[in-house]
This record gives C-alpha cells, sequence and structure tokens, in this order.
C-alpha cells in the first residue's frame, strides 16, 4: 500500500512539473499585444490613406481622358480606408471586456489549448507570432470556430481531416 501511494505521489509530481514546462499562454498578455498589433495597423494605414490623397492632389487634373493615375490613388485611397476601419472595429472588440472574462466553454475570448495548435476567439488575423509561439486569431465568423464553438476542455474536433483534443480554456 506504501509502494502505491508512493508511486501516485511520483506520478502526481511529474505531472506538475510537465503542467509548468509547458506554460500557458497569458491571455491578457496576449490581448495586450493585439491591441498593439491593430494600433500599428490603423496609424499605417491612415498615414498610407493620407499619402495617397496627397498623390492625387499633388498630381492634378488628368493629362487626357485614358490617364487614370489620379483614379488609381484615389481607389488606393479608398482600400487604406476600409483597411483603417476593419482595424478600428477590430480593435473596439479588442477592448471589449468580456474578451479577458474566463470561459469554460469555447465562445468570443476563449483561449484553447489543443495537443497541436493554440487559438484565441476574438478577431481574424491568422497565425500570430506571440512570446516564441504561433497563436491561431479567429474571429467567429470563420469555419474552424463553428465546429468548435460550444465545447469544453477534454472534448475532440475535426477540421480539414485534423483532429484535435481541447487541453485548456481560458
Amino acid at each position: 500500500m506504501v509502494f502505491i501511494t508512493a508511486s501516485f505521489k511520483f506520478v502526481h509530481a511529474i505531472a506538475k512539473i510537465q503542467i509548468l514546462m509547458t506554460t500557458p499562454v497569458n491571455k491578457t498578455e496576449l490581448v495586450k499585444h493585439l491591441i498593439q498589433l491593430q494600433e500599428t495597423a490603423i496609424t499605417n494605414a491612415r498615414q498610407a490613406m493620407n499619402d495617397a490623397q496627397e498623390e492625387a492632389n499633388n498630381y492634378g487634373t488628368p493629362k487626357d481622358r485614358y490617364d487614370g493615375f489620379r483614379n488609381q490613388q484615389l481607389r488606393r485611397k479608398d482600400m487604406f480606408a476600409k483597411q483603417l476601419s476593419q482595424a478600428g472595429q477590430n480593435l473596439e472588440l479588442l477592448r471589449k471586456p468580456e474578451i479577458l472574462q474566463p470561459k469554460n466553454e469555447i465562445s468570443f475570448g476563449a483561449l484553447v489549448q489543443t495537443a497541436s495548435d493554440t487559438f484565441f476567439v476574438s478577431i481574424g488575423l491568422g497565425s500570430v507570432s506571440f512570446n516564441s509561439e504561433q497563436i491561431i486569431v479567429i474571429s467567429m465568423l470563420v469555419p474552424i470556430y463553428h465546429v468548435m464553438k460550444g465545447k469544453k476542455v477534454g472534448d475532440s474536433f475535426s477540421f480539414n481531416n485534423k483532429g484535435y483534443t481541447i487541453k485548456s480554456i481560458t
């Protein structure tokens, strides 16, 4: 009986060490990082939009009816305005208080760790490097979210012929 108790304590200690070795991603720090990325995107889009408008203004009137440079610059400005708007919407979502609340199942704000990948359900950015890890930042509009939605720790799901088992949700 003593041997079984000692073995159980040893196995439990090893499990604790393995948990400490695989340090979970700090969700608060991840959200701060994503906010910083969106603020940078806003600054860059605003600057590019202003540059395109300035190019169009400096060019003046079209030289002939086939001269589309000014129109091209105005289209570029519109494209950057859309990017600016999207980054602003992303920033607004990242600043919602419920994003940091602990989760028991996969929903908005869930940081999901599987054996192979880590997902963060918030905005659609794709794979983001954070603290030497790759985090897949997804929105609630993408197909994989609809497959994993509502799942809990220990549940499994499959997407694109790849199986996932949920190890933790924060």
